[in-house]
């Protein structure tokens, strides 16, 4: 019994292992993802009104365009 027990993990340990770092993988991506983003929001908040215009934002279009929603970024 306990050699059948051993051998049922020993077939799921690789499936398993392989499933955990697929979504290790997908959660260090969108923390990469969510520094990008803060850093974008940071850098376009610290513009002027002048220099969003010129990139053709306003000040309330920086959320929308650090998720890529808006068409002028």
């Amino acid at each position: 019994m306990t050699t059948l027990v051993l051998s049922a993990l020993i077939d799921a340990a690789p499936r398993w292992l392989s499933r955990l770092g697929l979504y290790w993988t997908e959660f260090s991506s969108g923390i990469e993802e969510a520094r990008a983003m803060a850093l974008r929001y940071q850098t376009l908040a610290a513009l002027s009104d002048r220099e969003l215009t010129a990139l053709g934002l306003k000040r309330q279009d920086i959320p929308r365009a650090v998720l890529g929603v808006f068409d002028g970024v």
